[in-house]
């Protein structure tokens, strides 16, 4: 039997067991190498493990993660939430309304969609439930707002697909930057509709002066964070790993001496989640750099280029088919996986066909998001059925319109690139 339909078979059958990912694409690549009898190979796969991890532009993933981390620790979390219900919270709907800012304010912090519900959902789904919201429409604006976070800058996913081709960091963070408010733009809209006939409530008290006005300045540093690492990186001031690191330093020092400063055992369990974190992400791109080894060795991006080109005649249709494929393939994997599998694959696809390499890059991202939602895995209706404790079935009926408007979200930026490449060409990164 062919090598690698071996390989393939064992992938799929381990999946099917629910065996971890990183373990799923190693034993595959392992047992290609074995059926094949390139046993020297093996001493290979361990070298290109290795290699995989060793990237300075993965070193941004651990600090940005404990960023995320020490803010919500420090009490900033609660920060934001009030600066957003300052700002929305008085209108019909508002609380869902600051839901969704929520989490784009967010999302320049954590540049992670399971962070955004992990941290905002304990605050905002018992909000909107006590407030007279639904669970299952509650938990849906909380699962679709959060993909904002890996598209709106910084984003880790972004960080994995600039490891995995090459590309800039800061224009692939740039690139993804108006594809993430469209889809914040596009929750609010679908709010809006809804809350035309199930006539939802809104806060009825003001904010006294003087309240507003202390809630305006203790959320002003914390949103400096995204200012402080979007203009370094653009100026040439920082690397992203350094405005990483930059930005994980000034979390550190406004919540010791201005927010809620973070007692040495909750610091021992933010580096114990940190490391949890961030070993689970670098087990998984070595599983995977040696999965994508073996399927260079068998030419496989090429053949499926010209595969594709044989009935794709245009770029369009090129697009068409690559989003196809990231989306069902989303439905079923985490990101990670999916981005250091997937994109060495289909990169050269879309280079092929002259598409810009950072519009690729985002459409990646907001594919792999979408697919977050969607089920039969989409891990973050998962992690908001943990947190806000909803019937599954009725948190896909409730999330299914958000889903409808990320799809519209996708094909307009698949249809006009200038959307994701204005603000990178604009500051000269692409």
């Amino acid at each position: 039997m062919n090598p690698l339909v071996v390989a393939l078979l064992v992938f799929a059958f381990l999946l099917f067991l629910g065996m971890p990912i990183v373990f799923v694409m190693t034993v595959s690549s392992v047992s290609y190498c074995l059926v094949s009898g390139k046993i020297m190979f093996l001493m290979v796969v361990v070298e290109k493990m290795f290699r995989g991890m060793d990237s300075f532009v993965l070193l941004a993933i651990p600090m940005f993660v404990m960023c995320g981390e020490v803010m919500n620790r420090g009490g900033i979390t609660t920060a934001i939430v009030k600066f957003a219900d300052l700002l929305v919270g008085r209108v019909r709907g508002g609380l869902a309304y600051v839901n969704v800012l929520d989490s784009t304010f967010f999302a320049g912090i954590t540049g992670s969609a399971l962070s955004d519900i992990a941290s905002l959902g304990s605050i905002m789904i018992p909000s909107m439930e006590k407030q007279g919201y639904d669970k299952d429409f509650s938990c849906a604006v909380t699962a679709a707002t959060s993909i904002q976070g890996p598209l709106i800058p910084p984003s880790i996913p972004a960080v994995l697909v600039a490891s995995a081709t090459g590309l800039s960091t800061g224009a692939l963070f740039w690139g993804g930057a108006v594809p993430g408010l469209m889809i914040g733009a596009g929750c609010a809209i679908v709010i809006f509709i809804q809350g035309l006939y199930r006539h939802f409530p809104k806060r009825t008290e003001r904010i006294p002066f003087r309240e507003a006005v202390r809630v305006i300045l203790s959320s002003v540093l914390p949103l400096m964070t995204i200012v402080i690492i979007m203009a370094g990186i653009s100026s040439g001031l920082f690397t992203p790993t350094e405005a990483a690191a930059v930005a994980l330093a000034y979390a550190l020092i406004i919540t010791t001496f201005i927010y809620h400063p973070i007692p040495l055992r909750e610091g021992i369990d933010i580096c114990r989640n940190v490391l949890l974190q961030t070993a689970g992400i670098y087990m998984i791109i070595a599983g995977a750099t040696t999965f994508s080894y073996v399927l260079a060795i068998e030419n496989i991006p090429s053949k499926l280029s010209a595969f594709i080109n044989s009935f794709a005649h245009s770029q369009a249709m090129v697009l068409l088919v690559i989003n196809l494929i990231l989306l069902v393939w989303g439905m079923f994997m985490d990101t990670a996986p999916s981005i250091m599998v997937l994109v060495p694959i289909l990169y050269p696809v879309a280079t092929g066909a002259n598409i810009d390499p950072i519009h690729f890059g985002v459409l990646v991202v907001t594919n792999l998001m979408v697919g977050l939602l969607t089920p039969p895995f989409g891990m973050a209706l998962y992690t908001v059925q943990s947190v806000g404790k909803c019937q599954m079935v009725n948190l896909i009926k409730a999330v299914f319109p958000f889903i409808i408007m990320n799809l519209v979200v996708l094909i307009l930026i698949s249809a006009f690139p200038q959307l994701v490449l204005t603000i990178p060409k604009a500051l000269g990164l692409c």
